[in-house]
This record gives C-alpha cells, structure tokens and sequence, in this order.
C-alpha cells in the first residue's frame, strides 16, 4: 500500500518536474536610449505566442517563458520595435530608440509593401514627438521650419486657416503648386487640416525627388507629404490623457499712428475731416459769430483729449483649450488605437473662433498567418466664426479698422450706448451754407467698423471622415496582394448674416441695395474616393540579392456640389434665421438669390516598381506610371510617367572598416518626371453658361474647350549624401537638385473676334527651373545617462526662374511681372527717387535714369526682387536633464520683399479722413524741406518706396517639461507617468518689415490677420 501511494505521489509530481525543467524566468530593465530613462508601459511578448507583458512605473519586468521560446518583441508607440534572442540569457537591459521610420520603407509603404526594398531618396522624416501639443490648429504650420526644402507661410492668425506650403518651391505658374497629401495611403484635400488632430499622427514624411514622388505621377509634381497616423501594439491596454490651455495675445507692430492732437492738426492742414470743419481758419466758417467758433475749439479741444485706442475695441485676449484621450493595445491578432480631441480656439479678433471635435480609431486584425486587414478612420465636426474681408483695406475687416479709426472717435455715447453713425457738428443750425456741399458729414469710422461685429456675422460648420480600408493576402513566400479603399469625405456648411439694423443696411447708398439685411446659406459637399489594388514581390537570393517588385493600379473618383441661397427683408424679430426672410415680389426688391454647381473628375493609373539591392551595398530602384485623366482632352488623356535612383552605402565597402568614426555614409542619385494636373475639371471640353442681358437670360459661350491641352511636366534630378558620424552624434544630410517645369499652363490672349469669354485660354507653353541646395544636420553635444544637450539646424536654398512662356516673353500680374530670366512673383513698379526738397513734388527714375516728377514717364522695372524667399529654414536646441526638458526652435527666411500697401494708405493725404502714419507730420511744407512725403495737391502712386524687405527671423516655441519621478507614482497602482510642460509659440521676431507680419503668404500686405503669441500649460498622463 505504501509503494502504491509512493508511486501515485510520484506520478503527480512528475509535471511539476518536467514543467519546472521547461520553463524559466527572466527579467530585465527597459530604457529610453536618447537619455536613460526608463520607460513604464513597454509591451514585452514572447514572439509568436499570447505570453507577455508590460514594464511597470521603474521600466522593470519579469516573466515566465518555455525553454524552447527563442525571441522577446519589446514595443512601445513612437519607438522603435526591438527583437532580442533569449537563447542562454535570463536578464534582458533594453534601450528603445525613437523610430527613426526607414526611408527605404515608407516609399514603398505608401502603396502597402514591406520590407528592405526601396530607394531612400531625398525624403526627410518629421516624428510624432515634433508635432504633438502645438499650440495651432492647422498641422501644416506645425511643420514650419522642421526640415529641408520645405517653405510654409502661415498666411493668416484666422483660427484653422491652412498655411502656403511649397516643396522645393513654386513649380507651376497657373496650375497651382501646392504639395500632394496622403494620409495612411488615401490622398485627402489640403484645406482641411483644422479638421485633424496631429497628436495622432505618428510621422509625416516630405517626398521631394523624382525617386520618391514620380510613383504618384500626375499629382506628384509639386511634392508629396506622408502622414501615418499611430497604431495600437500587442499588449495591456495603455490609456493617455492630454490637457492643454493657453492665452493668445497680440504681437507688437511697426505702426506709429497720430494721436488726436496730431491727426485734428494734419486735417487742419489738408483740409480735409473734422479738423478743417471746426477750424477758424476755413473760410465757411469765417462769418461765424464769435460764440460759435468758441464752440468749435471747444470741441475741438475735447476731442483732442479723446485718444481711443482702436485695438482694445476689435482686438482681444484669445483662449486656447484641448481635452484629449487616447487608448491603445490588442494581442497578437488584434491592435487598436482610439482617440478623441475637442479643441477650442479664440481668435485675436472678435468674432473669430474654432470649435473642433476629433475622433480617430484605427484597428488590425490577423486573420490568419496569411490574411490581415484593417482599418483607418477619423471623424471630425468643425464649427468655426470669421472676420470679414480678412486682408482687405476695408472698413469692414477689423484689423484694419482699428489703424485707420480716428482715435477722437468714441465707442460709447455719453448715455452708454454705441456711436455709431455720423459725427455730429455743434449747432450746425446756427450755420448758413450757401452751398449744401460745404456741410460735411463724416462717417465714424470705428463705431461703424464695431457695428459690423455687433449687427454681422460669417460662421461655418465643416464635418470631415477619412476611412481607409485595405486587406492584405501572402498568396506564396514573398507574395502579397493588397487591396485597399480609400474616402475623404467633406460636407461644409456656411452662413452670412447682415442685420437689418445694422448701420450697412440702414445706410444703403440707393434703392437697390437697401434689402433689410440678408442672410445667405450655402452648402458644399466633396467626396474623394480612391481604390488601390498591389501585388508585392520579394525575393533574397544568396544571401547577397534583394529584388523587389510591386505592380499595382488605382482609380480616384473625385466629385464637388455646392448650393447657395440668399434672402432679403430679414425681420429683426428672428435674427440669424432663415424664418425671417421676407419673400420676394415684382415689386419689393427682396427677389432672393439662387445659385450652385458640381464638378467631377476621375483618374486610372497603372503602376510599377522595381527595385534591386546588392550585398547590402547598392540599391537601384525603377518606376514607371500611366495616368489617364478626365480632365484632359482626347488627344493627351494619358501621360507616361517615370524614375530611377541609385544609393550606394559607402560605409558598408571594406575600405571603410577602419574609419570607425563613420556610422553611416550614402551617396543617392535619381532622376524622374512628375506631372501636374492643375486645370479645371472640363478645361478640354467648350462649355456654355447662362449669362444675362438687360436682365433677359440666355445662354452663351462660357470657356473654349482645348482637346490638346496635357499635363504640365516636371523633370526632377537630385544628387545627395546621408551621413552619421562619430557614434551617431552628428547626422544629417546634403542635397542639391534641378527641376524643370515644361508644359506650363498659361493663359494666353485670343483675338476678340474669337468670341472666347475674357477673349483668352489656357494653354501648355514655356518651361519653369527650380534649383537649389539643401543642408540638414543634428548633433548630440553632450549625450550620457543624466544630461543630454542637442542641436539642429536646416537650411534650404531655392533659385527659381522662368525659362521660357511660348509665344511672348513677359506679361503683368498686379504689381509683378512674369518674365523670361526673372523668378516668379518678380516685383515690377516704377522707381522711387524720393520728393523733390525745392517743390515738394514726388520723384520717379525714367528709362534713361534721369528723374523726372510725371509719373507717365516713370520706367517700370523689376529690380527690387521677388515676393518668393529662396532661402528658409529653421534651427534649435534641447536640453534634457533628469526629469527636465528644455527645448527651442527658430525660423527663418530671408531675401525676400512684399509690398506694403498697409503703408501706402497711411501715408497718403488723400485719405486723410483716416488715421495717419506719424510719418505724415514730416510733410513737405515748405522750399528746403527734406523729406520723403510729398506736398499736398499731389497724387501718391504706388512705387519701390512701398516695398520692403521681409526678411525675418521667429523664436517659434520654446517649451520647458518636467516628467515626474516615477518613485512618486508607483504607489498609486495606475499611474505610469505624469509630464507637465509651459511653452510660448511666436515669442519673438527680428525683422524690418514695418506692417503686419513679415511671414504673410501674400506678396502684397494688406492688413491681413497676424499670428498670435501663444502662452500655454499642460500636462500628459499615462495610464
């Protein structure tokens, strides 16, 4: 009995023993390998299997694996994914780095393939952590100054405006220039970036050779920009929270206004507004009685103690707030990442804000070992209000109204309530005018200008999805088919409303256009949708030959609708309600207005890349594209598009093995065509219109259709080297290209007898160069466990000129010429030659060079450079030690100019009743003054003497973080880390441009909306 009980203890023991000799334990430390921090939350899994995971608040893990498992995955989002063997080691110290994604892989990721089998080219990486908690809403001015070859103006501080944005310069003159945008494969429009959320994004990636682009073809011209949004990872479900708030303020400007002493004196002495009304000196008023003009000094005196300043009026504080959450996670067969954001926005100006909802969830599933799908999405609501006539000189666009608002002007009546109206003079029924043009009656102009915010409104409301779906199918070793759907889908909605009461309405210049106020609604709906469908090759052979090959196709259906509806006599019972529209009669003059339209346009493309790699050494890379649009003519439907591109790694050659100090060394070259399909959607087809004559409706010729007119054309040539040098502290990079842009779509005149509308068309002529120089370096200057200091620095230099334009060699835009041998946006304007001191009259060079006082013989000249900066770039430095991050970023552009039409209207006697530059008091007066404003009685024409130099120099962010010692938080159980950072955005700028913003996309100034300086705080947990 004993044996058999003996025997039956053994028997259940005997697992246990063969379970202890097969299994183990291990353990180890993860940490960042930028600074030694160790990282809670990084997923640790035995590859292959369900068995893992996670460090806890010290970066420490242990496990429990088989003896047979052979590799441990650690992962974490933003680093890089590291595979370490567990043969013979029990203890695993892992130091993640960020994931500096492989150029080689994202060229070929963006139509789905993986793996080692592409050429780098010229393409530089922007990571998440650049982009993440940026105080703007639109991600495109996130990216000013972060890379080479990249120019972004942010255009306007209007809460969500989309920022200029040119790779490697302008490259079309008509068809426009701005970059391709691909978000997780599925190209999305580029005016909608205040409907995304860029902590989602896990890098963008800028596209800029024939290597890189030319796989896009037809689209690809002007550049390409890849956004990969963020992934859930195998592992515990990780949870971060993200709180931000901040406070916008008004940048100081280069304006010296008059005060009203000044300004009532200068209207004395123009004659001209309620300076020279109520002066003793005018003749009106010289049979005046002595008590009348005691009245008038009276009140001129009061209204020379009235100096309002206009800016606390339309300008204010704006408030900045984002909630976010986001989680992530999964196991081997299925990942998640899901995010929401609402992000609240107050502009300088009132009435100028952005409301934004985002919503973001992205899912992987393996189906099998063979089969994996998955999705993208996100979902954004967007409302947001605008100021009116945003860069305008009017009266209605605030940010010029307060500089050209009288500070005698009041806001308030003595009772409180607003001023709005007219300036009213002092007993004027004690004035006998002998002609009724001898009364002035002045308009004010601030209160009127504030009554548009009080009694106007422009609002919009924009709802935005982009969902890209894709399966994926190993059909043999090496084999994958992809296919994938794609959707950008936009819906916006618009609203213009005018009160009744407003001063505008109750002020109508004539019958027809006094309506009672208005109310407008439009609506627009843009859906793109394109369907991609890959096969993917790839095959190593002896050890020593990569091939790839990917073949594919992918057809882009892109439709536009638009409405608009506007109605008149609103009943100021109902505002802002479509109910208060008085219906239109014959007689009424409330007739509303009605109109809309749609377009469509479509794109077939077929597609193939071939790339070879050899011992590791030297890559050659082919592709070739074939694009058939709808929007051209029948005789140039499709365009051949094609590259190649050589990469030879330097450093992997034996004669290399000694020079230790050499990490990394590569020389790239390529050269490819582009193309550019910036025309209208039927430019190849004659249309007809519905235009109207003497108020009888037709129909009528509307464009003339061009069956020959083509793609224009670009040919890209690039030569670079990467390097990383001395342990991979200093890396960077050194380009050099030439782009010609051949093809080029212009507008070229007709006869009249032609009949074409604007007697002109569109045609493919001249050619356009683009060539330039790019230098990218980052060096670590102190780098160890504790303290780590870093510097980086990009500089791009771009050279553009127009080559050739068919059948004439310049032509006028504005106040720029388009000319063979000058770039694009050339300024062309007469000379100024300053004011004669003798007569005060202004002077001009002629064409001889002689100076000369009658502007007709003024010679017109582009000698004062372009409006297009052919230098731009950025630089910075962070600091990190212990807990504490301190960083800062710079940019820069310079040799460039704008015109300043801001100035040429406050230095201009003509419009005296406006508010003056200080500069005006220097007014010639007299034989022998020496100054540049000319006398009065002269017209002020528009010269060199209103172009400025732009160049500029910005402290873009500077931030300061401290992440909280994990010590601290482990006892809490859930908390894995806490960050809690200041920063300032557009702190500071060098520059002696003397208006708004040097930055402005604009080639011409025009009190266009300034960036902000930004003030914000926040704070990160991780769950």
């Amino acid at each position: 009995m004993k044996r058999f009980l003996s025997l039956l203890m053994f028997l259940a023991f005997v697992p246990g023993l063969m379970l202890m000799a097969q299994s183990k334990s291990i353990s180890g430390v993860v940490t960042e390998a930028a600074n030694g921090l160790t990282m809670p939350g990084v997923t640790v899994m035995v590859k292959g299997t369900t068995n893992g995971t996670v460090t806890n608040i010290d970066g420490q893990f242990s496990l429990q694996v088989d003896e047979a498992d052979e590799t441990l995955v650690f992962s974490f989002v933003g680093m890089a994914t590291q595979e370490i063997p567990m043969v013979g080691k029990t203890v695993f110290n892992v130091a993640m780095a960020d994931d500096a994604v492989a150029v080689e892989e994202v060229v070929v990721t963006a139509y789905g393939s993986k793996g080692k089998v592409g050429l780098k080219g010229a393409i530089t990486t922007v990571s998440a952590k650049e982009l993440e908690q940026v105080p703007v809403a639109t991600f495109d001015q996130m990216l000013q100054g972060k890379t080479t070859g990249l120019a972004i103006s942010s255009g306007s501080g209007q809460p969500g405006a989309s920022a200029k944005v040119r790779i490697r310069g302008t490259s079309s003159i008509t068809g426009g220039s701005a970059p391709l945008y691909i978000m997780d494969g599925t190209p999305i429009s580029a005016g909608d970036f205040a409907n995304l959320n860029a902590n989602d994004f896990e890098n963008v990636v800028v596209l800029k050779d024939a290597a890189a682009t030319s796989i896009y073809g037809s689209r690809a011209s002007n550049g390409v920009i890849l956004i990969t949004t963020k992934r859930g990872q195998a592992g515990d479900t990780r949870i971060n929270y993200r709180y931000q708030a901040g406070v916008s303020v008004k940048t100081q400007d280069n304006f010296e206004l008059m005060n009203s002493s000044e300004k009532l004196w200068f209207e004395e002495y123009a004659k001209k507004g309620v300076g020279w009304d109520l002066s003793p000196l005018n003749p009106v008023n010289a049979g005046l009685s002595s008590a009348l003009l005691g009245q008038h000094e009276t009140e001129l005196n009061r209204l020379r103690g009235i100096n309002t300043n206009w800016q606390d009026a339309f300008v204010r504080n704006g408030q900045t707030q984002s909630h976010e959450i986001n989680l992530s996670g999964g196991n081997e067969k299925t990942k998640f990442y899901m995010a929401y954001q609402n992000y609240t926005q107050e502009g300088l100006a009132q009435r100028s804000d952005l409301m934004r909802h985002t919503g973001r969830l992205n899912l992987d599933h393996e189906v099998s070992k063979k089969i994996r799908v998955g999705v993208s999405t996100t979902f954004s609501y967007a409302s947001n209000s605008t100021i009116e006539s945003e860069g305008g000189i009017a009266l209605a666009n605030p940010f010029a109204a307060m500089y050209l608002a009288n500070t005698y002007e009041e806001l308030y009546k003595p009772d409180g309530s607003y001023n709005r109206g007219f300036y009213k003079f002092p007993s004027n029924d004690e004035r006998n005018f002998a002609n009724e043009n001898d009364y002035q009656s002045f308009a004010l102009t601030g209160p009127n200008a504030y009554d548009r915010i009080l009694n106007m409104s422009s609002t919009g409301e924009n709802t935005k999805f982009v969902g890209v779906f894709n399966a994926e199918w190993d059909i043999l070793p090496g084999l994958t088919a992809k296919t994938q759907y794609g959707i950008d889908y936009r819906q916006g909605q618009g609203e213009r409303y005018v009160s009744p009461d407003a001063f505008e309405s109750e002020n109508a210049s004539d019958e027809a256009s006094n309506r009672e106020g208005y109310i407008s609604e439009s609506t627009s709906r843009r859906i793109e949708t394109t369907f991609t469908n890959t096969l993917d090759y790839k095959k190593l052979i002896a050890d020593k030959h990569i091939l790839g090959v990917l073949v594919g196709s992918e057809y882009t259906d892109r439709y536009n609708q638009s409405f608009g509806f506007t109605g008149y006599g609103l009943n100021s019972k109902l505002p802002e309600s479509m109910a208060s529209i008085t219906p239109g009669t014959s007689t009424n003059n409330f007739i509303p207005g009605v109109g809309g339209g749609e377009s469509q346009r479509r794109l077939f493309s077929l597609f193939a890349i071939l790339n070879y790699t050899l011992n590791d050494k030297y890559s050659f890379s082919g592709s070739i594209r074939r694009d058939g649009s709808s929007a051209f003519g029948e005789n140039n439907q499709f365009a051949m598009l094609y590259s190649g591109g050589f990469i030879w790694d330097i450093s992997r050659e034996g004669f290399m093995e000694g020079v230790h100090w050499v990490n990394n060394l590569k020389l790239r070259a390529s050269y490819g065509t582009t193309g550019n399909q910036g025309v209208g959607d039927f430019e190849s087809l004659t249309v007809w219109g519905t235009p109207s004559y003497n108020g009888t409706p037709g129909i009528g010729l509307a464009g003339s259709g061009d069956p020959d007119i083509k793609w224009e054309i670009g040919h890209k040539a690039n030569l670079g080297i990467d390097y990383n040098l001395f342990n991979n502290r200093l890396n960077g990079s050194v380009d050099v290209y030439n782009n010609i842009t051949s093809d080029l779509f212009l507008v070229q005149s007709l006869s009249s007898t032609a009949g074409v509308p604007g007697d002109a068309k569109r045609v493919n002529a001249g050619e356009m160069r683009n060539r330039g120089v790019e230098l990218l370096v980052n060096y670590d200057i102190i780098r160890n466990r504790n303290f780590t200091w870093s510097v980086n620095g990009n500089i791009s230099y771009n050279d553009n000129e127009i080559l050739d334009l068919g059948q004439v060699d310049e032509f006028e835009s504005g106040t720029s010429i388009v000319r063979e041998g000058l770039p694009l946006n050339s300024h062309y304007i007469p000379e100024w030659a300053g004011v004669n001191p003798a007569t005060g009259d202004p002077m001009y060079y002629a064409e001889d060079g002689s100076v000369t006082s009658d502007f007709n013989k003024a010679a017109w000249v582009a000698k004062f450079g372009t409006s297009e900066a052919p230098i731009n770039g950025g630089f910075g430095s962070a600091l990190k030690y212990k807990g504490f991050d301190l960083s800062a970023s710079f940019t820069y552009a310079y040799g460039y100019s704008r015109l300043n039409n801001e100035s040429f209207f406050q230095e201009n006697h003509n419009f005296a009743q406006y508010n003056m530059s200080r500069k005006m008091l220097d007014i010639w007066q007299k034989p022998g003054d020496i100054t540049e404003i000319q006398r009065l009685g002269t017209e002020r024409q528009i010269t060199s003497k209103d172009i400025e130099d732009s160049s500029f120099l910005r402290l873009r962010n500077v931030q300061l973080a401290y992440r909280v010692p994990t010590e601290l938080l482990k006892h809490s159980g859930f908390i894995q880390s806490i960050r809690v950072y200041g920063q300032a955005q557009n702190l500071l700028t060098w520059t002696s441009w003397s208006g708004f913003d040097p930055e402005d996309s604009n080639n011409i100034a025009t009190y266009e909306y300034p960036a902000a300086r930004t003030y914000s705080i926040g704070v990160d947990v991780a769950f």
